[in-house]
């Protein structure tokens, strides 16, 4: 009973942690199905794969087949894992092959540091290592497992798991690949020096292990670090990107303005010369000469209106930008805003405006005729709510969706830019900081491509 809960209990706590993280980078809109049933049913598999693991140890000892089989069972055990994350999260390959190596470094760390401590546990208490032959885990082994797991599982989530999950949600995967690259690179040379020291140290005795402890914490803290930076600097250079594009449109809102004050300033010298030839004529009684002058000056007056479109200079700015911009490629649009003050950063309204009718214009230009865009965009019930919908030829689904009827997230579709792009994911990383939603839908009948996002304003507004 011993021999079974000690593996039992050492398999769990070696290999559920992995398991875990695994799937928890990935956001809830990636599952196929809620993310806590799966996390569930990944626990009560984690369980199952522990209980049978000693009868596998005690079943296959007689034969002297254990080390083989306990090698095959591991392996199945890492193959059906991968192949459940594969098919339970709906996210492209490159992904979920990043995050596996990312957890194939947890566990290689894991191994290494284990071993290394045992070497100086065995030292002072060699009776802590006496174990049946076929047994893999030792009551000293159990109880390393168990605190490196309390030491590197947080360290894993803070410093790898966190900005994971915000790059894979946030960086278009056409452009992981100089990234990923690096950390498949890296993560090779760790694995690779692990197995060496395991190779070259183990019929040697634990002993050997504790000299290469401090090579090991140095290579550990140094492929930690790795992650990290690659990590932040790939999102740092993407948000940079976006603040330079904000800027950018704030400077073209600024040309507008003085460019507006241009026409006025010419408007007025026209109104003023316009005012004094009209008064020469009435001096001189010409009445049928002044009706003839005023008709003529109102048939060729070019009046630039500006329209305002609601009372929030951020947004109102924003759509007499864009809805300009779509009226000059003979778009039709149609804007319904009702919007006041309200506590969202002005860049965050600029990316999410500058991504959705950059996208729903984009998508006019390739309808041969009949280009319209609806926008509706008001506050209810505290939130701030935007609908987009736009005449649209057609849209790539991701791989994992060939057509959807109703509304769905930013990973069902793909970027048809060259290069690839990352608007939708955008839109749904900014409402995702609101405490919001962004879902978006194509109309195949209709040839109509909408977005819904809800801002949450909170309840001082």
């Amino acid at each position: 009973m011993t021999f079974f809960l000690r593996n039992a209990a050492g398999f769990m706590v070696q290999f559920f942690p992995c398991m875990l993280l695994i799937f928890l980078p990935f956001p809830e809109e990636a599952y196929r199905f809620r993310k806590k049933w799966i996390l569930t049913g990944i626990t009560i598999l984690a369980a199952a794969f522990a209980v049978l693991f000693p009868a596998v140890l005690y079943g296959t000892a007689k034969w002297d087949l254990e080390w083989p089989c306990r090698q095959l069972f591991i392996a199945a055990v890492i193959f059906l894992t991968l192949a459940a994350c594969i098919w339970l999260v709906q996210e492209d390959l490159i992904k979920k092959i990043l995050i596996f190596t990312v957890v194939s470094f947890y566990a290689a760390s894991q191994y290494w540091l284990v071993n290394a401590l045992n070497g100086f546990l065995s030292t002072a208490f060699p009776f802590l290592l006496e174990m049946e032959s076929w047994s893999v885990y030792s009551p000293c082994g159990l109880v390393m497992y168990c605190a490196t797991t309390a030491l590197l599982l947080p360290l894993m989530i803070i410093f790898v798991v966190r900005p994971l999950r915000e790059y894979i949600q946030e960086v278009e995967t056409k452009k992981m690949r100089q990234e990923y690259f690096i950390l498949i690179a890296s993560t090779s040379i760790f694995i690779v020096i692990i197995m060496y020291v395991d190779m070259t140290y183990y019929y040697l005795g634990y002993q050997q292990y504790q000299q290469k402890l401090p090579l090991f914490l140095i290579i550990l803290l140094d492929q930690m670090m790795i992650y990290w930076f690659v990590f932040r600097e790939s999102l740092r250079r993407k948000r940079d990107n976006e603040y330079q594009r904000a800027m950018e449109i704030q400077q073209l809102q600024y040309e507008n303005i003085v460019r507006d004050m241009e026409l006025t300033r010419v408007m007025r010298h026209d109104i003023r010369h316009h005012y004094n030839t009209l008064n020469e004529m009435l001096d001189q009684g010409m009445l049928d000469e002044m009706k003839d002058y005023l008709s003529k000056v109102i048939d060729t007056t070019v009046r630039r209106d500006s329209e305002v479109y609601c009372s929030n200079m951020t947004v109102n700015g924003l759509l007499q930008y864009y809805i300009g911009m779509a009226r000059d490629e003979g778009i039709r649009c149609e804007v319904h805003a009702q919007c006041g003050e309200m506590n969202i950063e002005p860049a965050d309204l600029t990316v999410l405006f500058g991504n959705v009718m950059e996208n729903a214009i984009n998508g006019c230009r390739k309808c041969p005729e009949n280009r319209w865009i609806s926008i509706k965009v008001g506050t209810v019930q505290k939130s701030f709510a935007i609908e987009i919908s736009n005449s649209c030829m057609g849209v790539r689904f991701s791989r994992h969706i060939q057509s959807a009827d109703g509304f769905v997230s930013a990973e069902a579709f793909l970027s048809e830019r060259d290069g690839g792009g990352n608007g939708l994911r955008s839109m749904a990383h900014t409402a995702r900081k609101y405490g919001g939603s962004a879902n978006f839908r194509f109309n195949a009948e209709k040839k109509m491509f909408t977005v819904r996002i809800r801002l949450n304003m909170g309840t001082d507004v």
